[in-house]
């Protein structure tokens, strides 16, 4: 009796182990679809529906006219809301088309690894290209100093950085407030009574050079032949980038097709890295949920 539970889970080792990162990808993929759907109800509706389904009736995860389906779908709210849907809106109708054209292959997984790995490359070379080259703003530190400043998403971390006050940046606040609303708080920046941090112009110094340097190295490394030395850091890379990233970036939805990329690309042998994506997506959602970084500031503030 005592040797039952040691089989037990070697057999779910051996289950994890083997799992096809095909059939895991788009599995994640439709949960993925289910909790990040279109903003409004008659977008959303038909997606979560048809996702559900995916996940539900049998052998219809590995049809190609399902995920056809949802490209479709998902399609239709970019078209309706053009040009200001977000990122991974796009992502998320790209992902569903490739899987939808992969399933149509003779090889659905090899060729959903190869449309995975292009995905991730470029999406961060783009990425890469307009925060080094094409936004000046981004490179000299700027928009990590305003961000950190104004975005109340970032106030958790610029306070845990020591980089600020909950106080500088409640008076930074009213003075936006101020000005947003008409009002003048005479010529020259700063504005009369405010300093910016020194510390907070190191933190966004430093977010700037980590964030462009992580990001180039995760599109030279997934567009990289598989063969190359740099391939071998594709699935650490783009594990720090989500877990880092997502941690005070609130945009789960980006972060999980992230993870959807991830699992598709992996080998069969990278067993390992495969799951590690999945327990990033779990990861993310925790992010998402618990108020960690605001409890973590009281709990300082309090000490």
């Amino acid at each position: 009796m005592s040797g039952a539970p040691v089989l037990q889970v070697s057999s779910l080792w051996g289950r994890l182990r083997a799992a096809d990162p095909l059939e895991l990808s788009l599995r994640l993929l439709l949960v993925a679809l289910l909790l990040d759907s279109p903003a409004h109800w008659y977008f959303r509706v038909p997606v979560v529906l048809v996702a559900a389904a995916g996940l539900l009736v049998p052998g219809a995860l590995r049809s190609r006219w399902l995920f056809a389906g949802l490209t479709l779908l998902t399609a239709l709210p970019l078209f309706a809301g053009w040009p200001f849907s977000d990122n991974h809106d796009y992502l998320r109708c790209l992902l569903c088309l490739a899987a939808a054209t992969c399933l149509c292959a003779p090889e659905p997984r090899r060729a959903l690894a190869w449309n995975a790995r292009m995905l991730v490359g470029l999406l961060f070379a783009f990425a890469a290209l307009w925060k080094g080259v094409l936004a000046p703003d981004f490179v000299d530190g700027r928009f990590f100093r305003v961000t950190l400043l104004t975005d109340s998403r970032f106030h958790d971390l610029t306070v845990l950085a020591g980089a600020a006050t909950p106080a500088v940046l409640a008076a930074y606040d009213e003075i936006v407030r101020m000005v947003l609303s008409g009002g003048s708080v005479g010529s020259g920046w700063p504005p009369p009574g405010f300093q910016v941090p020194v510390v907070l112009g190191r933190l966004a110094t430093v977010a700037t050079v980590f964030t462009l340097a992580l990001e180039l190295a995760i599109a030279v490394c997934f567009l990289w032949p598989s063969a190359g030395r740099p391939a071998r850091l594709r699935n650490a890379l783009l594990l720090v980038f989500g877990a880092i990233t997502y941690a005070v970036a609130p945009v789960r939805g980006f972060g999980w097709l992230l993870c959807v990329l991830g699992v598709a690309q992996t080998r069969r042998r990278e067993y390992r890295a495969r799951w590690a994506f999945v327990a990033l997506f779990a990861l993310i959602e925790i992010y998402h949920s618990v108020p960690w970084s605001d409890a973590l500031v009281r709990w300082l503030a309090g000490g």
